[in-house]
């Protein structure tokens, strides 16, 4: 079936609107709650263009960007057309991330998560996940600190995000057991990483040096 036609596969940034106060607030501490709210724009701004600009590559591609509290904030005008822009769903973050996948895949063959602070994307790594959704029908890049930055599937799965122990270094963990329980193959990318503590923040703005 999928031989005859493009795969089409949905990219999908979860995005905070940048509060003074209510992102990146264990970066608070380290930068003030202004700059902690600047570092939150930053950071989503860089994973929004690589996702961007990836998916801009090919017509199978599409990228949206889930904000929250509302899509109205008008940081978010600089990242997403508002034809790309969506409300979060409701629930806590698994709920959330649950819906966001089963409405991929009404329009999609593919659905891709990608965490706002998830530094760590690539077009390279995005181009393998795109491959190994066509082989395998999850993908996973894990994080360092023991959760993931991204998550691809070609079926919902709302097992894999009910009662995870969300921001713990079990995420991946537990994930992996359910991949298992449902007996689904899975293929990860191991070695990412996003952006919580200081020392990250300090890697994200080593990792721009390099870049400029």
């Amino acid at each position: 079936m999928w031989a005859n036609r493009l795969l089409l596969i949905s990219v999908n940034v979860l995005g905070r609107a940048p509060v003074a106060g209510e992102v990146k607030t264990r970066l608070i501490p380290y930068l003030g709650v202004e700059g902690a709210a600047k570092a939150h724009e930053q950071l989503l701004a860089h994973v929004v263009g690589v996702a961007g600009n990836w998916c801009g590559k090919s017509p199978s591609r599409q990228c949206n960007l889930w904000c929250t509290p509302d899509t109205t904030h008008p940081y978010f005008d600089s990242l997403s057309a508002v034809k790309q822009r969506y409300v979060q769903p409701q629930g806590d973050l698994g709920q959330r991330m649950a819906a966001i996948v089963a409405y991929g895949l009404k329009s999609a063959d593919r659905v891709v998560l990608l965490g706002g602070d998830g530094v760590s994307v690539s077009a390279a790594l995005l181009t393998e996940v795109e491959a190994a959704l066509a082989e395998v029908p999850v993908v996973m890049a894990t994080a360092d600190d023991g959760g993931y930055i991204l998550l691809g599937l070609t079926s919902p799965a709302p097992t894999l995000f009910s009662d995870i122990p969300w921001g713990t270094e079990n995420v991946a963990k537990e994930t992996r057991l359910r991949l298992k329980s449902l007996g689904w193959q899975w293929r990860e990318f191991p070695g990412q990483w996003d952006v919580d503590r200081p020392e990250d923040w300090d890697r994200f703005q080593t990792v721009l040096d390099c870049v400029n």
